[in-house]
């Protein structure tokens, strides 16, 4: 899990990191503290490129 997970993503490092971690947990089992974590990331992620990527 994420040491300190962020609530938002300010920078592109940020960003980075976040999708990092997101590709080394997408296969994560439903119902496990990594499920969750990887559910929390998409939003994040999700939010950041709404923001700047378009």
């Amino acid at each position: 899990m994420m040491t300190g997970m962020m609530e938002t993503l300010y920078t592109e490092d940020d960003y980075r990191e976040a999708l990092k971690r997101f590709l080394e947990i997408c296969d994560a089992p439903e119902d496990t503290e990594e499920a969750d974590e990887l559910e929390k990331l998409m939003y994040l992620l999700e939010e950041y490129e709404k923001e700047n990527c378009s």
